[in-house]
């Protein structure tokens, strides 16, 4: 009983000594969104008051807005990955999270986005009969599922941080249970989506005794290196065809969480049946967390650099996916033009442009060159960043006319030339509109160039010219959201505009502009390094393995 009390103690010692100069923001954020989403219901005790729990929710994403800043500061002035060990326990026998430009710079954008929705959230939700307390436990699930999704370095709590993103997605998509509508479209996003995450799980158990680790870092040194494999690869007898099966049961669950086509067929359905809230958290930033958890596999775990036959099953894979990328921008592009709901015909948009950032992704097809997939892949997450902001205007435009003018329904006909009743909503819509199509000089142009460009700098003039043909084949779906606003409607007065509604709506139409301003800055070299983290390995790596030698010196020394 000594001996054991004893090294329990000395255990102990060693992960204080080795975690005393990690700040503890690091694995901060997800777990203020879950211990706040916990907290609710004993508040509910004290009041049942919805604009508290809306305020509530205001300060708390405020809070985990200014901690991501702060993360990405201090990544950005490191100049290397920032690796924080959960509980002390040093990866990969515990969780960690692993940090680098890449991810810190998403996290931030994605508390930015989510602070504009919430605040807009605590007018429309201030007066509807039928929010409970729980729709802000279920957002503040949703927001921490997302942030565990960016910032972890372990597959097995993605697989965790997912699976508490998606549970309290399924929920929020059916928490109007009065509407058939919503508890179809929850129901059969629910089951596909659990069938996903089952695929998923059994690709960690397939990664596991492959390489005998959780760890991402860990993976990736493994995958660079055929003597590190022998261990554990003979379970399989090939480890090219058990990665490959991984990899598969990876990147199903991921494409269909960001409806790239042929998974796209749920998202038309659940726009169309949730709350603008609901469809903006969507659109902001769940379906972009996918993109990045396959942006994270295919270029740091399974990047540049890996033995062979692993190298070839990446090029395959990104082959595949840019094949589907095309045809989900021109899918997308085709079924906007025949739509007369406005938020089925958002959910098109988004698909197409979905397309348009798995495009962007694929670059690695072609080329391993540092430069172009640098600029290949900033390009891809200036297109996220793009689409978030235009689509969440857009949805948060089209909610607030009908919330203030009491439509049940975004049918287009109905909408029709309400946008002049309203001056900041019709104006966001426009704007909206014009950058999602990419016209200068607002910031949709320049994610789109930067795609076009870099496919023609690498001899692929005709994918380049798909991105501006299926952008043209969208302008049919656009000019009928544009009537909303130049649309004539007699009897309609000009009605007044919540407050919260304005700050959002205007703060996203600035960054329209704002963003396009910023890439004649610094930004631009802001972003440029934050998508060479992504396929920066050796850093990713070293950073793991440095803390793994520094726990064992302690160790020893001790």
């Amino acid at each position: 009983m000594f001996l054991r009390s004893s090294q329990k103690r000395f255990l102990t010692e060693v992960k204080q000594n080795m975690i005393q100069n990690i700040s503890p923001i690091y694995g901060l954020i997800p777990l203020l969104f879950i211990a706040t989403a916990f907290s609710l219901p004993l508040l509910s005790f004290l009041t049942k008051r919805i604009k508290f729990f809306s305020i509530f929710t205001v300060v708390v994403t405020s809070i985990a807005f200014i901690l991501s800043a702060a993360i990405f500061v201090n990544v950005y002035r490191e100049g290397k990955p920032v690796l924080y060990p959960f509980g002390g326990w040093p990866p990969p026998i515990g969780i960690a999270y692993e940090i680098d430009l890449f991810n810190s710079l998403f996290a931030l954008f994605v508390t930015f986005i989510a602070l504009l929705i919430v605040v807009y959230d605590s007018w429309y939700s201030a007066n509807d009969p039928k929010i409970h307390y729980t729709f802000y436990v279920l957002l503040l699930g949703l927001l921490g599922g997302t942030l565990g999704c960016i910032y972890t370095g372990d597959i097995f709590n993605l697989f965790v941080m997912v699976e508490v993103m998606s549970l309290a997605a399924y929920a929020l998509i059916s928490f109007y249970r009065s509407s058939k509508y919503s508890l179809e479209a929850a129901l059969k996003y629910a089951l596909l989506g659990a069938v996903a995450l089952s695929l998923y799980f059994v690709a960690c158990i397939v990664y596991y005794a492959s390489y005998g680790t959780l760890n991402m870092a860990d993976i990736a040194y493994m995958a660079r290196s055929r003597a590190s494999l022998t261990p554990f690869s003979s379970i399989f007898g090939n480890i090219a065809v058990a990665t490959a099966v991984a990899l598969v049961f990876t990147l199903w669950p991921f494409t269909f969480k960001s409806a790239l086509f042929p998974n796209h067929f749920w998202l038309p359905d659940v726009y169309s049946s949730v709350s603008p809230v609901v469809a903006a958290c969507f659109a902001g930033f769940t379906e972009a967390t996918a993109i990045y958890v396959i942006a994270r596999y295919l270029y740091t775990i399974f990047g540049p650099g890996v033995i062979p036959e692993l190298a070839r099953l990446r090029t395959v894979v990104l082959g595949a996916l840019l094949i589907l990328g095309i045809l989900a921008a021109l899918v997308g592009a085709f079924m906007m033009a025949i739509q007369r709901d406005a938020r089925r015909l958002l959910a098109y948009s988004t698909i197409n442009h979905i397309g348009f950032t798995y495009i962007a992704l694929s670059i690695g097809f072609f080329t391993n060159s540092t430069e172009i997939l640098s600029v290949g892949l900033m390009a891809m997450l200036l297109h996220i960043v793009n689409h978030s902001i235009g689509k969440t205007a857009l949805f948060l435009s089209v909610g607030s006319i009908m919330r203030s003018h009491n439509l049940h329904n975004s049918d287009l006909n109905t909408l029709y030339g309400l946008g002049k009743t309203a001056p900041i909503a019709g104006t966001a819509i426009v704007i909206g509109v014009l950058h999602l199509i990419g016209l200068p000089p607002f910031a949709g142009f320049f994610s789109k160039y930067y795609i076009y460009q870099t496919y023609l700098s690498i001899g692929q003039p005709l994918i380049a010219w798909l991105v501006v043909v299926t952008t043209a084949i969208s302008l049919m779906g656009y000019a009928k959201l544009l009537l909303i606003t130049f649309g004539t409607k007699p009897g309609y007065r000009r009605i007044e505009e919540a407050l919260q509604s304005k700050i959002a709506l205007v703060v996203l139409m600035a960054l329209t502009v704002a963003i396009s301003i910023a890439l004649y800055t610094d930004f631009y070299k802001v972003l440029i390094r934050a998508a060479e983290s992504l396929t920066d390995y050796n850093s990713y790596i070293a950073t793991f393995r440095d803390f793994v030698n520094s726990y064992l010196s302690l160790l020893r020394g001790s």
